[in-house]
């Protein structure tokens, strides 16, 4: 006979005509894993499932990822329909440096940490500049070749 899996903790979310379900399970070995699954009807009574499932050695550093990931997003207005003062205080809400000459000193810091091999998103969150900024001063000092290759 088939042990059941303990459920630990469930939520769900329905946006539009999607419904996400987060459980978190407990295997019969004693071990924790997480489910995430999307439910959307595609006809009457008939449902289209996408799981995933992350074992407990897995979990932290996807926490981590998608923690990392969500510290960028802002929802930011158009810029073209902001004035240009407005969209600048805007964007300096998640990049305090955004638009600001780079000093010497920041120079000196960027290429440091770039040879030390931080990606461009932990440069980004560094010296607190959007990512494309990141990447056009690295061309700029020499560091790379064009902004692409960054």
């Amino acid at each position: 006979m088939k042990q059941q899996r303990k459920t630990l903790h469930t939520e769900s979310l329905t946006l539009g005509d999607k419904t996400f379900y987060l459980d978190l399970k407990e295997a019969v070995n004693g071990r924790t894993y997480l489910v995430i699954t999307q439910s959307k009807a595609i006809e009457d009574e008939k449902y289209e499932r996408i799981k995933m499932i992350l074992f407990q050695d897995d979990i932290p550093e996807f926490a981590e990822a998608l923690s990392s990931v969500l510290e960028y997003y802002t929802p930011v207005e158009d810029p073209k329909t902001m004035e240009r003062e407005a969209y600048i205080a805007q964007l300096r809400q998640r990049f305090p440096m955004a638009y600001l000459p780079w000093s010497k000193e920041d120079e000196a810091i960027l290429t440091q940490l770039f040879k030390d091999g931080k990606t461009i998103p932990q440069l980004s969150k560094s010296m607190q500049r959007q990512e494309g900024a990141i990447r056009a001063r690295l061309v700029k000092l020499g560091l790379v070749e064009s902004a692409a290759a960054a």
